[in-house]
């Protein structure tokens, strides 16, 4: 199913090149109300820099396109095999349609502007536009995982979250096991969204999870790539808090956040070296190997 993006494509361009750059990026400037962040659970192996690794399935979708069910599909058989469901997080950007799509968001349009091709369904991986194409079989998704996924994390995340107030709480800390300058972000996911999908083959598919509902940050280099950390070397660590508005038609109690560690290359662009998440109420600490 073909879609093109027609409206701030030049703007999204220029914006997204921008972003990518570690000499343009703009300074932190995330104003918070910070009073509700919950404690950081302890750090439970403080001499080890030893840390799994995930890499980002970034789904660009919609309850429109009725080609999406197949990849649906694919995505449910990875996550059912063990020997892979530990090895990703996945997120749903839900960009195909506004109208007609509960789990459609704003942030989910900006994402895939940036990293989808236009064509429906697709696969994105990290913060790229490497893409499975049209070959969506689960096979083809598991192939790309065993090429990006690493045997030891460049970083660790530990954090917390907590919804108080129409508000997520979510605290923050990455310990690093290479020298690198690191980016900070948190998106907020949501599970359980109803929404009748075109094309759908079973009851599950209009049951819509890991939904992108927003990104954290005033820039939209800062909601994608995060507030800048400076360098950091092994075993070094540091902390950040966020606070972000949810809005009124999302369940509380169904919300979780992602956080995503990006690093820069040689060139200083940035990309993922490792992400989480982090349930509403809950806390997770380094995962050690």
């Amino acid at each position: 199913m073909k879609r093109r993006f027609l409206t701030l494509l030049t703007a999204a361009v220029a914006v997204f090149a921008s972003c990518n750059s570690s000499n343009t990026l703009v300074p932190d400037n995330i104003e918070t109300d910070l009073s509700g962040i919950p404690e950081l659970p302890a750090d439970p192996q403080s001499g080890s820099t030893s840390f799994n690794h995930r890499i980002m399935l970034l789904q660009h979708t919609g309850t429109y396109c009725p080609n999406c069910p197949n990849l649906m599909t694919s995505l449910k058989e990875v996550a059912q095999d063990n020997r892979y469901n530990d090895r990703y997080v996945h997120v749903a950007s839900h960009s195909y349609n506004a109208d007609g799509d509960d789990a459609y968001s704003e942030a989910s349009a900006k994402i895939s502007q940036a990293f989808c091709s236009g064509y429906y369904p697709e696969l994105t991986f990290n913060l790229t536009t490497e893409s499975t194409g049209t070959s969506i079989a689960a096979a083809t998704i598991k192939s790309y995982i065993d090429a990006l996924h690493k045997e030891n994390a460049d970083v660790g995340i530990s954090a917390a979250a907590d919804v108080q107030n129409g508000n997520m709480y979510v605290n923050t800390e990455i310990k690093a096991a290479k020298e690198n300058i690191y980016r900070i972000a948190v998106w907020v996911l949501e599970d359980g969204i109803e929404s009748d999908q075109e094309g759908a083959t079973a009851d599950w598919q209009h049951i819509h999870n890991n939904a992108l509902r927003a990104m954290a940050g005033e820039s939209l280099n800062l909601r994608i790539y995060g507030t800048k950390l400076d360098r950091m070397a092994p075993g070094d660590k540091k902390s950040k808090g966020f606070t972000i508005k949810l809005d009124e038609g999302w369940n509380p109690e169904n919300c979780k956040a992602l956080i995503i560690v990006n690093a820069a290359d040689q060139e200083g662009k940035y990309d993922v070296a490792n992400c989480i998440v982090c349930p509403a109420g809950e806390s997770v600490t380094y995962d050690y190997k």
